[in-house]
Parts: C-alpha cells; structure tokens; sequence
C-alpha cells in the first residue's frame, strides 16, 4: 500500500519541464495534455514569489485533451495544435511536452514533431511523461532532451569558444532565488573575463541552446544538471565539472576558479584582482557583525529543510561562520541513484549535519523538528505552522516560499552569503526581543502588589524566577 505525502513540494515531471520551458527566453511551450496539467501547474505556484514566465498557466498553448483523443488518439489534435501555435505566438523554439494521457495512449508525439520540422518550423519535444518522476527530474530530461535535438532545427558549425562556459544544474522555480544566483554566478565568471551560458533568466535565451555546444567546460552545481553535462560530454567531447553546491564565500568561489581554470584559461593577474576585491567585500561585512556573533550567541541549534544543494551550501555557511550547530538536513529532492554521486554527498552533508534525512513529508518534518529540539529552522514557508507550534523562530529560504516576493536576490556568492547572514541575525534579535518584551510583562504584572521580597518567597514566583532566567539568558 503507498504512503500518503502530506503537503508535498514538488510536483510531476510535466510541472517540472515546463517551469524550465517557461524561464527560457524565447521558447514557446506546447503541452500535449489535458484542459487542467499546465493550469494545475500555475495554480499550484502562482504564490510562490517570484512571478511567473511569459507562456505561463492560462497563457500556456496546449491541445486540451478529450475523451475522445484518449480512446482514439490525440496525434491529429496535436498537428493542429503545433501549426495554430505557431501562426500566433511568435517564438524562437516550440517545445512538445508530454502527459501522463499521450503517454499511456501512445501518441506518436515524435513523429508529429518531425512533420513540422520537415516544414522549416524550430520545434523539438520530450516524451517524458508526469508518472516518469518529479519536478526535478522534469528539469534535467527536458534541458536534456531540448540540447539532444536542437541542432537538427537551430543549425550552426560548431565553433568552440575558449571563453565559454554552461552553467548547469540551477532549477529555475524549485530555488526561490535562482534568478539572482544565475546573475551573481555570471558576475562571478564575468570578473574574471569568461562568458556563460546560463539558459535561463534575464542573461539567458535560446542561443544558449544553440550555442551550448561551443563551450569549453560545463560547470554542475547539482546533481540535477549531470544528464545534459553528460550528453554534451559524450556528443561534443565538453568536460564538465560536478560541483555540490554553489559557492558560498571567497573560498569557493577561489576553489570554482581553480577547478574552472584546468579547462579554461582565465588570466592570472585579472583574476587575483577580482579574489581579492570579494575578500575586501566579505572581510568589511564579516567585521560588522563579530559582536552580533558574541552578544547574541548565534551558534544556534539549527535545522535545514531543502533541496540537496541548499542544505549543503546553508550549513556549510552557518557552521563555518557563525558557529551554529546543525542538528539535522532535511532533503526535500527525490533523488535518483548515482551511487558514486551518492558518495561523495554523503560524506560532505555528514561532515556538516549530525543526522540526515530525506523525505518531503510535512508529518515527518515536524516529527524531526521536534525531536531535533533545534532553536532555528531554515526551510520554506511549509514550516511555518511548524515552526510556530513548537516555538522555532524561521528563516525561509527553500521552496516554496509565499507571500513574498523574490526577484533578483541571491543567496550564492558574497553577496548572497550576507544577505542569509542577515537575515539569520534579524530573526534571533527579534526571537530576543520577544524574551524581553515577555520578561517585562512579567516584571509589570507584579508591580504594585505584594512586595518582591514576599512574591519570591512563593512557590509560583520561584516558578516564574527560574523562567525568568531562562528567558534572559536565551541562546546561552
């Protein structure tokens, strides 16, 4: 009998595919599906923060499936659907999605797709259907399956660039911050004189597409960008570069370089000046908070619910700089097996949490907050109730996160380092301000009456002594 998830946060592999679709300048999605997958898609994160693409929920074309497609077929409908798409939404690329219904009926989706490529028309597809996995597993088949094809309708001589790099790996919506942490990744590469292919975002498009297979080296920041790294591996002999996560300070951006620069030739002197100008930076905002680290005792018992990646950068961060005791990682990604992938994470996320679980459950995430008696949880906007409930104070930063809107943040990099960092310490002062707040109130509530010195000499006035040292010696 299957397991019910309470409150899941990822969606299919359909959803999946088309949030990469949808964050990819220039491309036009088509979902061969029925009225209600790519809406269902939309509502689901339509209170997510950060906004949603062009061709997106009501706006995104699709066939509508009927009944009658399901018992008969849906081929001819998806013809007609391709070519009416085309005529009135104009688009560099149209990209075929498929469902769990074409799937299981086994519409020829390919061969519609062929038919009007045959025509001139820029249209590539993937047949990974909604059943296939989930919304990660839709990213990495669909970048996959778009880079496998598009040089039969997108054709161009390879030329590689020695300057040129993909940046793989980063899933457009499941990170709440992944447009900004493209741009400070690209900032990061940039600075020391290379271009990047970043896909999605403000800087990316369609000629990434094309012109994936021009770049020197792939860089993977999860373990969710190794089957495109792969196949541009194998097709055009492109190295790539498994990296865990993204990078957190100076020191990983040094070791990214170092590695980056075995494939890639940055030059030596620009690039030392540029290390140089980021210590500067994360030196003169470390300074600024040395007391904050002392006075409010930031070494917390804390917990991080998220995404393999997330949970691997975060703790890293907050163990190194600030202290703090990482009880527990949560990951929330269904992960598939790569055992030596899988090695190699387990050694790292050990050597940064004492316990490591993995599930997407809001029941078991609750039962693992309480047993972990962690003060701080760094998690999504699911935890909230949670947090509450059990008197945690919450810092939000995986997916999903509502009622707030994320643009251009970042969490990767030096600049995305302060901003955790300061929200990390804005929720402990504030946690500290409502211990004193609560202590005067008590403190106000007996003044006026019987004398201290006979309150204290009452059993529950030594109750509430001993509470009142907890509460003014909180974090200790």
């Amino acid at each position: 009998m299957s397991n019910v998830i309470k409150n899941p946060r990822n969606g299919c592999a359909l959803h999946g595919a088309l949030q990469t679709v949808h964050e990819i300048e220039g491309v036009v999605p088509v979902v061969h599906a029925n009225a209600g997958c790519g809406v269902i898609n939309y509502l689901a994160n339509k209170s997510v923060g950060n906004g949603a693409g062009r061709y997106s929920g009501f706006a995104t074309p699709g066939t509508a499936a009927q009944e009658r497609h399901v018992i008969f077929g849906g081929a001819s409908r998806l013809r007609e659907q391709i070519k009416n798409t085309i005529k009135v939404v104009n688009g560099d690329l149209y990209v075929i999605l498929n469902s769990c219904e074409s799937a299981m009926v086994g519409d020829d989706v390919d061969a519609m797709t062929r038919e009007i490529v045959e025509q001139g028309e820029p249209v590539v597809d993937t047949l990974i259907a909604g059943f296939n996995g989930g919304s990660h597993y839709g990213y990495e088949h669909v970048l996959n399956d778009i880079l496998k094809t598009i040089d039969g309708v997108k054709k161009n001589e390879k030329n590689t660039d020695s300057k040129l790099i993909n940046i793989l790996g980063i899933v457009p919506q499941k990170d709440p911050y992944w447009q900004g942490n493209l741009e400070e990744i690209r900032r990061i590469f940039t600075g020391v004189g290379l271009k990047v292919n970043l896909f999605f975002g403000v800087y990316g498009g369609v000629d990434d597409l094309v012109n994936a297979k021009n770049a020197a080296a792939s860089i993977v920041f999860s373990r969710w960008g190794e089957l495109p790294a792969k196949l541009l591996k194998e097709r055009f002999d492109i190295p790539y570069i498994n990296q865990s996560a993204l990078p957190a300070n100076v020191s990983d951006e040094q070791e990214l370089l170092d590695k980056v620069s075995e494939y890639v030739e940055i030059d030596q002197e620009v690039r030392e000046s540029f290390l140089n100008s980021e210590e500067k930076y994360e030196k003169n905002y470390l300074s600024r908070i040395r007391d904050d680290i002392f006075e409010y005792d930031l070494g917390k018992r804390t917990l991080i619910v998220g995404d393999e990646e997330q949970v691997i950068r975060y703790g890293k961060l907050f163990r190194e700089v600030l202290g703090a005791r990482v009880v527990g990682a949560v990951l929330t990604d269904a992960l598939k097996k790569d055992e030596e992938h899988d090695r190699d994470n387990t050694e790292l996320l050990e050597s940064i949490a004492e316990n490591i679980y993995i599930t997407s459950d809001a029941k078991d995430i609750e039962d693992i907050i309480k047993r972990s008696r962690a003060e701080v949880v760094i998690g999504s906007s699911l935890e909230k109730k949670i947090a509450e409930k059990n008197n945690v104070s919450l810092l939000e930063f995986s997916y999903p996160i509502y009622h707030r809107a994320i643009l251009n943040q970042t969490t990767a990099g030096v600049r995305g380092q302060i901003e955790l960092l300061q929200s990390y310490i804005s929720i402990v002062k504030e946690k500290q301000l409502e211990k004193k707040e609560e202590l005067i109130r008590f403190v106000q509530s007996v003044k006026g009456g019987e004398s201290w010195h006979e309150l204290s000499h009452g059993k529950s006035v030594v109750r509430n002594s001993e509470r009142t040292a907890k509460l003014v010696n909180y974090g200790g």
